[in-house]
């Protein structure tokens, strides 16, 4: 008899331990899916703004013929402002901000898309190989930000690149036809939306003086707006709700 009670006892233990670990499974699984949908929910720093610019440029040049032509070139600006965190109440820097694994992804496999860094604080750009990202990009953390030589002030800035097409059809044109230097180049030329639209996705890491690192993934469908008929689609996102940060190693 005694046995048998000491057999239940020890069952009801068992029972309970596993019950207790099973509670504990669930509720750490929990946690970590919320994280994964939340991120981390006080950074040091954040991505206050996005703006996304698209246009289109024409390069006008007269060939052997004396006929003038306008190439096009499809060009998309990106801003990032990254600001401190004012919740964040610890001090802290910015060591480096690394943009990888820029992809590229399109339904037109005729397209030729190229992303370059700015040249200068301006955020003018040179569409030159010396400019050319192949898959990431850098800055270091600074006294001030400086987009020449790739720094970024270490408590925050703004930062940019540029995606372009430059593969598109040439427009000829007469002598005395007014040209358009923007988006509506692309009407004029017979090119569809459709043909030249493309995703620009990267990872967004911002490593900080210290020694931690946050990534967030980043996506955006380009060209922005309605540039055939606007010429110029710019858009401001404030606060953007889809950059959720997450601690790496």
């Amino acid at each position: 008899m005694k046995q048998n009670n000491f057999s239940k006892k020890r069952m009801i233990h068992i029972y309970i331990i596993a019950l207790v670990l099973l509670i504990l499974f669930i509720t750490i699984g929990m946690i970590m899916i919320r994280y994964n949908v939340e991120g981390e929910k006080n950074p040091p720093f954040i991505v206050s703004k996005i703006n996304l610019i698209s246009t289109a440029e024409s390069d006008i040049k007269q060939d052997e013929n004396e006929k003038w032509h306008a190439g096009i070139l499809q060009k998309n600006d990106l801003f990032f402002t990254i600001e401190k965190n004012d919740e964040y109440k610890k001090v802290d820097t910015i060591k480096q901000i690394r943009l990888e694994n820029i992809t590229i992804t399109t339904q037109n496999e005729d397209l030729i898309i190229a992303v370059y860094r700015p040249k200068s604080n301006s955020f003018d750009y040179s569409y030159t190989d010396e400019y050319k990202l192949e898959d990431k990009l850098i800055f270091d953390g600074a006294q001030e930000t400086n987009m020449e030589t790739l720094q970024i002030n270490n408590q925050g800035g703004r930062i940019g690149l540029s995606a372009i097409i430059n593969n598109l059809t040439e427009y000829d044109f007469g002598i005395n036809e007014k040209v358009p230097s923007d988006g509506k180049l692309l009407s004029k030329a017979g090119i569809k939306i459709e043909d030249i639209n493309f995703n620009i996705s990267f990872d967004l890491i911002i490593e900080t003086g210290n020694g931690n690192k946050f990534k967030t993934h980043i996506s955006h469908e380009l060209p922005t707006g309605n540039i055939m008929e606007e010429g110029v689609s710019s858009i401001e996102i404030t606060n953007p709700e889809n950059v959720v940060f997450k601690r790496i190693k």
